[in-house]
């Protein structure tokens, strides 16, 4: 399924909020020494209980069989986030929304790599048109914020060449900031 890292998790939970008809979508990434956590919130449609109950079943999706008959992205996070002694939260209410939050314990042998989040959240950024994304972002003590309106203020047309470079020089420097150690 291509599920090989916590980044292309979270590419895919954020998608599952596009596709449900989300305007406005938020995600924390937070990170210290043992534990990488992400929770993403929209104001999709949300699931009711029936629904809800059955989302780690492998195979069930709420997606419209016509557009998807896999179901697999919500086991295999749970699976990968347990493997690691780690966990995984979902809140749903039809007609108002979701929130997803998993933890990973990233000094487990059996943790997935982190993969390559500045390219996953730059992604995310310029391919959400008609939803607002915000990402907060932090480890330990240091953190940034960005969202795609305060990047449509500034360049318009998330679409361009120009812009979309742009996007992916600033979220790599923004990853920088974050993840690289202050000298002592």
């Amino acid at each position: 399924m291509g599920l090989r890292t916590i980044s292309d998790h979270i590419m895919d939970i954020v998608q599952n909020s596009f596709n449900a008809g989300a305007t406005k979508v938020t995600l924390k990434i937070e990170q210290n020494k043992n534990w990488f956590c992400f929770q993403v919130q929209d104001n999709g449609k949300g699931m009711d209980q029936e629904q809800l109950s059955r989302i780690f079943d492998p195979f069930y999706t709420t997606r419209d069989p016509r557009i998807r008959r896999v179901g697999l992205g919500l086991p295999f996070l749970k699976q990968a986030a347990e493997m690691t002694g780690g966990s995984i939260e979902v809140k749903s209410t039809k007609g108002v929304g979701t929130i997803v939050k998993a933890c990973f314990n990233t000094n487990h042998v059996d943790c997935q790599e982190i993969g390559d989040l500045s390219d996953s959240l730059s992604t995310l950024l310029i391919s959400s048109n008609d939803v607002e994304l915000t990402v907060y972002r932090s480890k330990d003590t240091r953190s940034y914020s960005i969202s795609n309106a305060e990047l449509r203020e500034v360049l318009k047309d998330l679409s361009s060449p120009f812009a979309i470079k742009f996007v992916y020089q600033v979220v790599e420097e923004l990853e920088k900031s974050v993840i690289e150690e202050v000298p002592k």
